[in-house]
Protein backbone atom coordinates (compact mmCIF):
# COMPACT_ATOMS: atom_id res chain seq x y z
CA UNK A 1 0.00 0.00 0.00
CA UNK A 2 1.43 3.31 -0.71
CA UNK A 3 1.69 6.26 1.94
CA UNK A 4 -0.71 8.67 2.00
CA UNK A 5 0.62 11.78 0.67
CA UNK A 6 0.04 14.92 2.97
CA UNK A 7 0.54 18.18 1.64
CA UNK A 8 2.92 20.60 3.26
CA UNK A 9 1.49 24.36 3.45
CA UNK A 10 4.20 27.42 3.13
CA UNK A 11 3.58 29.99 5.71
CA UNK A 12 4.74 33.52 5.07
CA UNK A 13 5.24 36.95 7.27
CA UNK A 14 1.98 38.22 5.23
CA UNK A 15 1.88 41.32 8.14
CA UNK A 16 5.44 42.77 6.71
CA UNK A 17 3.73 42.46 2.72
CA UNK A 18 1.47 45.89 1.11
CA UNK A 19 -1.31 44.89 -0.31
CA UNK A 20 0.17 45.58 -3.70
CA UNK A 21 2.93 42.98 -3.28
CA UNK A 22 0.77 39.89 -2.04
CA UNK A 23 0.43 38.14 -5.85
CA UNK A 24 4.00 38.57 -6.01
CA UNK A 25 5.23 36.83 -3.07
CA UNK A 26 2.34 34.18 -3.82
CA UNK A 27 4.03 33.77 -7.83
CA UNK A 28 7.08 33.64 -5.92
CA UNK A 29 6.27 30.43 -4.10
CA UNK A 30 4.42 28.87 -7.24
CA UNK A 31 7.78 29.85 -9.28
CA UNK A 32 9.78 27.56 -6.77
CA UNK A 33 7.16 24.52 -7.18
CA UNK A 34 4.02 25.54 -4.17
CA UNK A 35 1.00 25.80 -4.63
CA UNK A 36 -0.04 25.02 -1.35
CA UNK A 37 -0.20 27.94 1.30
CA UNK A 38 -0.78 28.67 4.72
CA UNK A 39 -3.98 31.29 5.11
CA UNK A 40 -2.46 33.01 8.47
CA UNK A 41 -3.80 34.57 11.17
CA UNK A 42 -2.84 37.97 9.41
CA UNK A 43 -4.78 37.13 6.43
CA UNK A 44 -8.08 35.56 7.87
CA UNK A 45 -8.16 38.54 10.82
CA UNK A 46 -8.40 40.96 7.98
CA UNK A 47 -10.68 38.58 5.68
CA UNK A 48 -13.12 38.71 9.09
CA UNK A 49 -12.63 42.99 9.61
CA UNK A 50 -12.47 44.27 6.18
CA UNK A 51 -15.24 43.90 3.82
CA UNK A 52 -14.03 42.60 -0.03
CA UNK A 53 -10.12 41.92 1.12
CA UNK A 54 -12.03 37.87 0.87
CA UNK A 55 -12.52 38.55 -2.66
CA UNK A 56 -9.01 40.33 -3.75
CA UNK A 57 -7.21 37.57 -1.80
CA UNK A 58 -9.28 34.85 -3.48
CA UNK A 59 -9.15 36.34 -6.93
CA UNK A 60 -5.14 36.85 -6.11
CA UNK A 61 -4.66 33.03 -5.23
CA UNK A 62 -6.62 31.75 -8.20
CA UNK A 63 -4.68 34.10 -10.46
CA UNK A 64 -1.76 32.87 -9.08
CA UNK A 65 -1.88 28.87 -9.21
CA UNK A 66 -2.04 28.58 -5.28
CA UNK A 67 -4.11 27.29 -2.48
CA UNK A 68 -4.98 28.50 0.97
CA UNK A 69 -5.42 25.26 2.27
CA UNK A 70 -4.55 25.06 6.16
CA UNK A 71 -5.66 28.23 8.16
CA UNK A 72 -3.95 29.63 11.89
CA UNK A 73 -7.23 31.47 12.89
CA UNK A 74 -7.26 35.15 14.63
CA UNK A 75 -5.31 35.01 18.20
CA UNK A 76 -4.10 36.99 21.25
CA UNK A 77 -6.46 38.52 24.16
CA UNK A 78 -9.66 38.99 22.04
CA UNK A 79 -9.52 36.00 19.79
CA UNK A 80 -8.20 33.44 22.11
CA UNK A 81 -10.54 30.41 23.10
CA UNK A 82 -10.09 31.14 27.13
CA UNK A 83 -10.94 35.50 26.45
CA UNK A 84 -12.71 35.73 30.21
CA UNK A 85 -14.21 39.31 29.10
CA UNK A 86 -18.54 38.82 28.87
CA UNK A 87 -18.42 41.61 26.86
CA UNK A 88 -16.26 40.59 24.07
CA UNK A 89 -16.72 36.43 24.61
CA UNK A 90 -20.38 36.30 21.94
CA UNK A 91 -18.43 38.89 19.51
CA UNK A 92 -15.04 36.26 19.79
CA UNK A 93 -17.04 33.49 19.05
CA UNK A 94 -18.92 34.84 16.24
CA UNK A 95 -15.85 35.81 14.37
CA UNK A 96 -14.28 32.58 14.96
CA UNK A 97 -17.45 31.37 12.82
CA UNK A 98 -17.25 33.70 10.31
CA UNK A 99 -13.36 32.75 9.94
CA UNK A 100 -14.44 29.55 9.58
CA UNK A 101 -16.79 29.27 7.03
CA UNK A 102 -14.29 31.37 4.77
CA UNK A 103 -11.29 29.39 5.65
CA UNK A 104 -13.95 26.09 4.39
CA UNK A 105 -14.70 28.03 1.25
CA UNK A 106 -11.03 28.52 0.61
CA UNK A 107 -10.37 24.43 0.78
CA UNK A 108 -9.17 24.23 4.23
CA UNK A 109 -9.91 21.14 6.48
CA UNK A 110 -8.29 22.41 9.54
CA UNK A 111 -8.96 25.67 12.04
CA UNK A 112 -5.23 25.76 14.42
CA UNK A 113 -6.67 28.15 17.26
CA UNK A 114 -5.00 28.90 20.70
CA UNK A 115 -6.47 27.76 23.63
CA UNK A 116 -4.98 31.26 25.14
CA UNK A 117 -2.01 31.94 27.13
CA UNK A 118 -2.86 35.88 28.09
CA UNK A 119 -4.52 35.13 31.13
CA UNK A 120 -2.65 32.29 32.30
CA UNK A 121 1.07 34.30 32.09
CA UNK A 122 -0.04 37.93 32.88
CA UNK A 123 -3.00 37.29 35.60
CA UNK A 124 -1.87 33.60 36.43
CA UNK A 125 -5.27 32.69 35.94
CA UNK A 126 -5.01 28.70 37.39
CA UNK A 127 -6.45 26.55 34.26
CA UNK A 128 -9.41 25.05 36.61
CA UNK A 129 -10.79 28.80 35.79
CA UNK A 130 -9.55 28.69 32.41
CA UNK A 131 -11.12 25.33 31.10
CA UNK A 132 -14.47 26.11 31.83
CA UNK A 133 -13.99 29.02 29.46
CA UNK A 134 -12.38 26.71 26.55
CA UNK A 135 -15.06 24.46 27.13
CA UNK A 136 -17.82 27.08 26.26
CA UNK A 137 -16.27 27.88 23.23
CA UNK A 138 -16.00 24.95 21.56
CA UNK A 139 -19.49 24.34 22.84
CA UNK A 140 -20.50 27.21 20.15
CA UNK A 141 -17.99 26.51 18.01
CA UNK A 142 -18.32 22.49 17.05
CA UNK A 143 -21.50 22.63 15.29
CA UNK A 144 -20.07 25.73 12.61
CA UNK A 145 -17.19 22.71 12.72
CA UNK A 146 -19.64 20.20 12.12
CA UNK A 147 -21.26 21.54 9.60
CA UNK A 148 -18.44 22.60 7.45
CA UNK A 149 -15.70 19.79 8.18
CA UNK A 150 -13.72 21.45 9.24
CA UNK A 151 -11.45 19.77 12.22
CA UNK A 152 -10.92 22.55 15.05
CA UNK A 153 -6.96 22.18 15.90
CA UNK A 154 -5.69 23.55 19.03
CA UNK A 155 -2.22 24.17 19.32
CA UNK A 156 0.18 23.27 22.38
CA UNK A 157 2.48 26.01 23.30
CA UNK A 158 4.72 27.00 26.11
CA UNK A 159 2.38 28.20 28.88
CA UNK A 160 0.55 26.39 31.71
CA UNK A 161 -2.59 26.72 29.93
CA UNK A 162 -1.31 24.82 26.56
CA UNK A 163 0.74 22.37 27.75
CA UNK A 164 0.14 19.27 25.75
CA UNK A 165 -1.72 17.25 28.73
CA UNK A 166 -4.31 20.74 28.17
CA UNK A 167 -4.79 19.64 24.49
CA UNK A 168 -5.48 16.02 25.43
CA UNK A 169 -7.64 17.26 28.39
CA UNK A 170 -10.04 19.02 26.02
CA UNK A 171 -9.92 16.65 23.20
CA UNK A 172 -10.88 13.83 25.55
CA UNK A 173 -13.88 15.92 27.27
CA UNK A 174 -15.55 16.20 23.50
CA UNK A 175 -14.39 13.42 22.52
CA UNK A 176 -15.23 14.32 19.12
CA UNK A 177 -13.99 14.22 15.52
CA UNK A 178 -13.81 17.18 14.95
CA UNK A 179 -11.51 18.75 17.94
CA UNK A 180 -8.44 17.29 17.62
CA UNK A 181 -4.98 18.90 18.04
CA UNK A 182 -2.08 20.85 16.08
CA UNK A 183 1.56 20.14 17.11
CA UNK A 184 3.77 22.88 17.29
CA UNK A 185 6.86 20.74 17.13
CA UNK A 186 9.26 24.35 17.93
CA UNK A 187 6.74 24.51 21.15
CA UNK A 188 7.55 21.05 22.43
CA UNK A 189 10.95 21.10 21.46
CA UNK A 190 11.37 24.24 23.80
CA UNK A 191 9.40 22.75 26.83
CA UNK A 192 11.54 19.43 26.33
CA UNK A 193 14.32 18.27 28.83
CA UNK A 194 17.66 17.65 27.49
CA UNK A 195 20.96 16.83 29.22
CA UNK A 196 22.47 20.39 30.65
CA UNK A 197 19.62 22.40 30.17
CA UNK A 198 19.54 25.60 32.36
CA UNK A 199 16.90 27.79 33.63
CA UNK A 200 18.68 31.24 33.39
CA UNK A 201 19.15 30.45 29.32
CA UNK A 202 15.39 30.50 28.83
CA UNK A 203 14.17 33.56 26.88
CA UNK A 204 12.75 36.18 28.84
CA UNK A 205 8.69 35.20 28.08
CA UNK A 206 9.14 31.93 30.20
CA UNK A 207 9.71 34.32 33.18
CA UNK A 208 6.16 35.30 33.41
CA UNK A 209 4.86 31.96 32.14
CA UNK A 210 6.47 30.12 34.67
CA UNK A 211 9.20 31.76 37.25
CA UNK A 212 12.09 30.48 38.48
CA UNK A 213 11.10 26.44 37.90
CA UNK A 214 9.96 25.69 34.31
CA UNK A 215 7.88 22.80 34.29
CA UNK A 216 9.36 20.57 31.18
CA UNK A 217 7.85 18.07 29.31
CA UNK A 218 8.83 15.02 27.71
CA UNK A 219 7.56 12.84 24.64
CA UNK A 220 4.58 15.80 23.41
CA UNK A 221 5.05 14.03 20.07
CA UNK A 222 4.42 10.18 21.00
CA UNK A 223 1.38 11.47 23.53
CA UNK A 224 -0.27 13.74 21.08
CA UNK A 225 0.17 11.53 18.05
CA UNK A 226 -3.18 9.77 18.25
CA UNK A 227 -4.93 13.57 17.84
CA UNK A 228 -2.48 14.86 15.51
CA UNK A 229 -4.34 16.24 12.39
CA UNK A 230 -2.06 18.99 11.28
CA UNK A 231 1.56 20.54 12.45
CA UNK A 232 3.55 23.78 12.99
CA UNK A 233 7.11 22.99 11.34
CA UNK A 234 9.89 25.62 12.85
CA UNK A 235 13.45 25.35 14.59
CA UNK A 236 14.97 26.92 17.82
CA UNK A 237 17.95 26.02 20.10
CA UNK A 238 15.27 24.62 23.05
CA UNK A 239 15.91 28.35 24.70
CA UNK A 240 13.45 30.28 23.14
CA UNK A 241 10.54 30.28 20.63
CA UNK A 242 12.81 31.21 17.33
CA UNK A 243 10.74 29.98 14.92
CA UNK A 244 13.88 29.32 12.31
CA UNK A 245 14.48 27.37 9.25
CA UNK A 246 15.01 23.63 9.97
CA UNK A 247 18.82 22.82 10.42
CA UNK A 248 19.62 26.26 12.42
CA UNK A 249 18.27 24.96 15.58
CA UNK A 250 18.47 21.93 18.04
CA UNK A 251 15.23 19.69 16.97
CA UNK A 252 16.44 15.86 15.22
CA UNK A 253 13.96 16.67 12.34
CA UNK A 254 15.29 12.70 10.79
CA UNK A 255 13.52 11.47 13.87
CA UNK A 256 10.45 13.86 13.43
CA UNK A 257 9.32 13.83 10.27
CA UNK A 258 8.74 10.35 10.16
CA UNK A 259 6.99 10.00 13.64
CA UNK A 260 4.47 12.64 12.52
CA UNK A 261 4.31 11.08 9.37
CA UNK A 262 2.85 7.73 11.04
CA UNK A 263 0.45 10.16 12.66
CA UNK A 264 -2.89 8.13 12.21
CA UNK A 265 -4.93 11.73 11.79
CA UNK A 266 -2.87 13.39 9.78
CA UNK A 267 -4.23 15.74 7.26
CA UNK A 268 -1.88 18.32 6.33
CA UNK A 269 1.66 19.70 7.39
CA UNK A 270 2.56 23.38 7.62
CA UNK A 271 5.88 25.59 7.78
CA UNK A 272 5.47 28.40 10.65
CA UNK A 273 8.84 30.00 10.38
CA UNK A 274 9.60 34.25 10.91
CA UNK A 275 10.73 35.92 7.67
CA UNK A 276 13.98 37.47 8.08
CA UNK A 277 16.38 39.86 6.42
CA UNK A 278 18.07 37.48 4.23
CA UNK A 279 15.63 34.97 3.86
CA UNK A 280 14.24 34.08 0.83
CA UNK A 281 11.02 32.07 -0.67
CA UNK A 282 13.82 29.98 -2.39
CA UNK A 283 16.07 29.59 0.69
CA UNK A 284 12.97 28.37 2.85
CA UNK A 285 11.45 25.61 0.32
CA UNK A 286 14.78 24.03 -0.23
CA UNK A 287 15.02 24.22 3.67
CA UNK A 288 11.58 22.08 3.88
CA UNK A 289 12.13 20.07 1.13
CA UNK A 290 15.74 18.65 2.66
CA UNK A 291 13.88 17.47 5.61
CA UNK A 292 10.91 15.73 3.80
CA UNK A 293 13.58 13.98 1.70
CA UNK A 294 12.71 15.69 -1.44
CA UNK A 295 16.18 17.30 -2.25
Amino acid sequence: MSEKKIPLAFAYSWGLVPDPMIPNVMAEFKWHGVDKLVFGSVLITRVINEPRFWSVLHRHAVNQGVELIAVHAPWGQGYDLCCPEKGRRPGMIEDHKRAMNYCAESGCKTYTVHMGAYESVFYHTPNSELRPLVVNTLENLLPTAEKLGLVIALENSYERSNTPDEVIWYIKQFDSPFIKCCFDVGHAHLMAPFPGKKREKYFGEMDAAWGPVVEEYEGACENLAPYIVTCHLHDNDGYSDAHRLPGEGTIDWKTLIPAIRRCPELISMQTEVTIVPGLSIGKLVSAFRRIMGEE
